[in-house]
């Protein structure tokens, strides 16, 4: 058997990044924390931890962090269900999340069935086609995730799918790619005429982060264009990404939730309304019987239903 004291040290140290705040966390010295590693690691046969800085777990330690993460999440249900959600022991529940979904329709999903509940929620914020990982490693319960096929031991549920709008100012796009022209698009937007690689590889982009490969998929489908053949603003922030693109320091790939209101009271045009990106969501958990990932997963469908395209 674990020694669940052990565990907990190794969830805290990953967590916290090192030994010295762990042990201030758990309120012991450090040598008591760097004891309990080292037993455990003496029972699996294997190091759990790499000392870098910050500290990391290796893979056996980052397995022991899943099982350690599922324990605590069955351990607060059935606390839950003995206390009747005893507001002194609220569980907490880690989603990893995108970061577009979370500046639109992700929150209102939750916040009821959380404040209901009296559950804590801990967001971990990563690309799309990152966060799948956070929960393979058993840093979260769950993620929003565009990874369709369910990892070992998890199960994967369609959500919807987000639609990326290609956008400008007028501003902008008259400095980079001429005046549109009048006639009206399927989508109610004027297009701009035959937008080139030579007008693109000028125009700077607004991209969200380097993990984010969605602009470059965007200009290699349409355009035909491969990295190093345009300039970029790296914005790693979902509202500080749309308002420089609103600041017309670029042109960028704005999700339709935040994408339309703006085309709409002219603040922005979009570019290429033939031209979309479409990327499907899924929320994929650990197939444990815990009822924190059933109602967040039917919270988010219910609100998903609503906001993303259903295709």
């Amino acid at each position: 058997m674990l020694e669940y004291a052990n565990l907990k040290a190794l969830a805290v140290v990953v967590s916290e990044g090192g030994f010295d705040r762990a042990a201030k966390v758990l309120h012991i010295t450090q040598s008591a924390v760097s004891q309990r590693i080292r037993q455990l690691e003496e029972k699996v046969g294997q190091s759990l931890l790499i000392r870098s800085n910050p500290v990391v777990a290796t893979p056996t330690g980052k397995r022991l962090l899943r099982h350690y993460s599922q324990v605590q999440l069955l351990e607060s249900e059935l606390r839950a269900e003995m206390d009747a959600d005893d507001p002194n022991h609220p569980t907490t529940v880690r989603i990893a999340v995108n970061a577009d979904s979370l500046a639109t329709w992700f929150l209102p999903a939750l916040a009821g069935m959380f404040s209901r509940h009296a559950w804590l929620l801990e967001l971990i914020v990563d690309d799309e086609s990152y966060t799948h990982h956070l929960l393979k490693n058993g840093e979260a319960v769950g993620c929003v995730t565009t990874t369709e096929v369910p990892m070992a031991g998890c199960s994967s549920e369609f959500l919807g799918t987000m639609e990326y709008l290609c956008v400008a100012t007028p501003e902008f796009a008259a400095r980079y790619f001429g005046e549109p022209r009048e006639t009206q698009s399927l989508s109610g937007t004027r297009p701009f005429n035959g937008i080139s690689q030579a007008q693109l590889a000028k125009a700077p982009a607004v991209v969200f982060s380097t993990k984010d490969k969605l602009h470059e998929k965007f200009l290699a489908q349409y355009f035909n264009m491969t990295p190093g053949q345009w300039w970029q603003h790296t914005i790693p922030s979902s509202e500080s990404f749309l308002e420089a693109i609103n600041l017309s320091l670029g042109y960028g790939l704005v999700g339709h939730l935040q994408a339309k209101p703006l085309i709409d009271r002219g603040i922005l045009i979009e570019l290429t309304p033939e031209r979309r990106m479409r990327v499907p969501l899924f929320w994929q958990h650990w197939n444990i019987k815990a009822k924190q990932t059933t109602l967040v997963y039917r919270a988010l469908a219910a609100t998903a239903q609503h906001n993303l395209l259903q295709v």
